[in-house]
């Protein structure tokens, strides 16, 4: 018995967007059954406005159908993935979709403070919305190994790095350091109860404790080789791995794209929804500390 496509609703061109449509709807998708059949562009002060204009072309020329209402696209497909690459406007765009019976998919962050994130998961539980999100450098294939491999036992401390970068919508960790703390969340999970950050000349360093004690660092690089990749130390060995990014249609995106298929026909999200409230707030107390010159600064959401 043949398992019926997918049709999918994108909420964003600005960026990841068009990505996101030419992957999925391309001959060569990795994870079958799934295509993106509307888009709403939304504006965005990410890309400038010729260049947002010119991706609506390009997807309205791919046979995605555009819409600028939010009920008409809720209403044609089967799930709606919200890529509008400033994370400010993530609450005020699912709030024109919660409450249409669809499960959301949202592009990291979750939102840009811990604040408008609670918002919009109480928003989202109010409707019984199902709604997750995550970078696609949570579930890639170094991580996962490095989970999987039980062999070296526990895992008792990780740092991961990724590349820096600033945004006016999105103050300091919180627009690019979370390519850091999505893996970083990853391999240590939730329970982080307070971080300490300073900023060094090449980018910060936020170093954070655990309710269990163990500590987890990440570490945003600006300047100079700022890849993405960790290190986790574990009972009986150490693991390091650089992520790699270079294929991300066959690698870093295929696994996140296998995990939003799973979840728009289940309903369960792979990451909790108080986890990514976390991964804000961490992110959060970190630019705080930064202020205070290093202090360490509770983790509250």
């Amino acid at each position: 018995m043949s398992v019926p496509e997918l049709k999918l609703g994108v909420v964003g061109l600005d960026g990841h967007g068009p990505v996101f449509i030419s992957l999925l709807n391309g001959s060569d998708c990795p994870v079958p059954d799934l295509r993106v059949t509307a888009a709403m562009p939304v504006p965005s002060v990410m890309v400038p406005k010729r260049q947002l204009a010119e991706n609506i072309k390009a997807v309205a020329g791919s046979g995605v159908c555009i819409t600028e209402d939010a009920a008409k696209l809720a209403a044609e497909v089967d799930g709606i993935l919200i890529l509008h690459d400033d994370g400010s406007k993530h609450y005020e765009l699912a709030k024109l979709f919660a409450d249409k019976g669809k499960p959301l998919f949202i592009d990291k962050p979750l939102e840009a403070d811990t604040a408008a994130a609670a918002e919009l998961v109480r928003l989202c539980r109010r409707y019984d919305c199902p709604v997750f999100s995550a970078s696609c450098l949570r579930f890639s294939a170094e991580v996962e190994a490095a989970i999987e491999d039980d062999k070296g036992g526990a895992i008792l401390s990780a740092m991961a790095y990724s590349p820096y970068m600033e945004s006016p919508t999105m103050p300091g960790w919180i627009y690019y350091g979370i390519h850091a703390m999505e893996p970083l969340y990853r391999l240590m999970g939730p329970g982080c109860k307070e971080v300490r950050c300073t900023m060094q000349q090449q980018g910060p360093v936020a170093v954070g404790t655990w309710d269990d004690g163990r500590t987890g660092i990440a570490r945003a690089v600006r300047g100079g080789e700022h890849g993405y990749g960790f290190i986790v130390w574990k009972e009986r060995t150490t693991v390091t791995a650089a992520l790699s990014v270079d294929n991300v249609g066959t690698r870093v995106y295929l696994e996140l794209l296998k995990r939003i298929k799973n979840f728009f026909r289940t309903g369960i999200a792979p990451v909790p929804l108080e986890e990514s409230l976390e991964v804000i707030a961490f992110m959060e107390a970190a630019n705080a500390s930064i202020e205070q010159d290093g202090r360490r600064v509770r983790i509250c959401w």
